[in-house]
């Protein structure tokens, strides 16, 4: 496989298809035909995050399943202590679909499968999408409370807790925490017929304590990961397993600051470089460890591209594909204007210069040096018809969910599904910025 041509990298969230399943929960022929719907979409790899990394979207015998004290956690979350019901009917989706007979990892590589697309398992190597709460996700975070990263004193000022003491991270620093992951990859390319791994070093910004001093831990463990793999594909007989990488916007100098996220935090170190998270990319492509490398920003802003350049002169000459990522929502749609802004309806300069901010984002990674294009929760794989868009833009209005009104809104959700499959090819794109927003996706 030649990581150079792979086109595009579709990094699809644990939950997405879980949440479409709501009303239909144990329904594997519908998680199937959400599944297809998504690879109509035409992506060159399918990344499936599967686990925080812990909370995993398959049943396994060393991590702890996502559905199994999710409950637990979102009620710890909430004000009023109680358990919100979108948790407890995912929780019952999850488990209808176990009851089945199958699961949703499985499910998920079936259809790639009939569609050729190679799939790879991606975890959030220290997600913390439930704060302080997530390593209670799973059975070895309740009983090692200990081995979670603290938080520095600068961070404790930050946030005006200086008694907050543990991030919800695990620390790869403690050998146990470092010995339980690598079991759980292992585990997981042994048990299914996978491509290969995405190490997501992005989906927050705790990995590893002291990351100055310890970045070498967790080089070593994808050194580790890496053998790992390896010594799975002659066991299998396969070819070389793909292992990616999901990494900061910049290297080891201060990112742009137009780097910010959604709800306009500071930058750092929510977009801080890889040198101050502990990832030692350099080293990685010199020894040629990942396949392919996707820097990206923390937030979803459109406009936060990553530092393509740094990265592109680090990885000409070798085998390395490079794909920064992009993401779906420029800075005037989800309100830095104090208002929100949707596609719906019939304003077509909206449609034209979303389509236009898309696109021309996109070839700027190309003029960068980029090999093809990675996305980050794209929405657009829920729904990808006229008619379930409209009936998705319907289903999900709600206030409390401004995000997800302005991407599903019918303009912008299939602007997206006509543009997804044209970004593994610059020219492609290039075409789609002179014709009409509502040309249909390429077949």
């Amino acid at each position: 496989m030649n990581c150079k041509r792979l086109g595009t990298i579709f990094n699809n969230d644990i939950d997405n298809i879980i949440c479409a399943l709501r009303p239909n929960p144990g329904n594997a022929g519908e998680y199937r035909r959400i599944m297809h719907n998504l690879l109509d979409l035409k992506p060159g790899v399918l990344a499936q995050n599967v686990g925080y990394p812990e909370g995993t979207l398959y049943p396994s015998k060393v991590a702890t399943p996502f559905w199994k004290y999710l409950g637990d956690v979102c009620a710890r979350l909430s004000a009023a202590g109680s358990v919100p019901q979108d948790a407890l009917t995912d929780v019952a989706v999850c488990r209808a679909i176990l009851e089945a007979g199958t699961d949703p990892l499985q499910l998920a590589i079936d259809a790639c499968r009939e569609r050729g697309t190679p799939i790879i398992a991606s975890y959030r190597m220290n997600g913390e999408d439930y704060y302080q709460q997530t390593y209670l996700l799973s059975d070895f975070g309740r009983a090692h409370p200990e081995y979670r990263i603290r938080y520095t004193d600068e961070e404790k000022v930050k946030m005006g807790d200086p008694a907050m003491e543990y991030t919800g991270a695990l620390d790869y620093a403690f050998p146990e925490v470092y010995d339980h992951v690598l079991a759980m990859f292992t585990e997981v390319v042994n048990e299914y017929e996978l491509d290969g791994l995405e190490l997501d070093f992005r989906r927050w910004f705790h990995m590893i304590s002291k990351p100055l001093e310890n970045h070498r831990i967790l080089t070593q463990l994808v050194r580790d990961t890496r053998k790992m793999l390896d010594d799975t594909a002659r066991r299998k007989g396969r070819d070389r397993l793909l292992l990616t990488a999901r990494v900061a916007p910049s290297l080891d100098r201060v990112p742009n600051v137009f780097l910010y996220t959604c709800d306009r935090q500071p930058v750092e170190p929510i977009n801080a470089g890889c040198l101050k998270l502990g990832l030692d990319v350099p080293t990685w492509i010199e020894e040629g460890l990942v396949d392919c490398i996707c820097p990206s920003t923390w937030g979803n802003v459109l406009e936060s591209l990553p530092m393509t350049g740094d990265f592109a002169r680090l990885t000409a000459g070798t085998g390395v594909g490079l794909y920064p990522t992009l993401f779906t929502m420029p800075a005037w749609m989800q309100g830095v204007c104090n208002r929100r802004i949707t596609l719906a309806g019939e304003d077509e300069r909206a449609r034209a210069l979303y389509k236009y901010d898309l696109c021309t984002a996109a070839l700027r990674l190309y003029g960068e040096g980029a090999d093809g294009i990675s996305t980050f929760n794209w929405f657009p794989h829920l729904r990808n018809t006229d008619v379930e868009l409209r009936e998705e833009a319907e289903r999900v209005r709600d206030d409390s969910r401004p995000y997800i009104e302005g991407m599903e809104g019918l303009g912008a959700a299939a602007i997206q599904t006509h543009v997804y499959p044209r970004l593994g090819d610059p020219r492609a794109i290039s075409d789609y910025l002179l014709q009409p927003w509502a040309v249909p996706p390429v077949q």
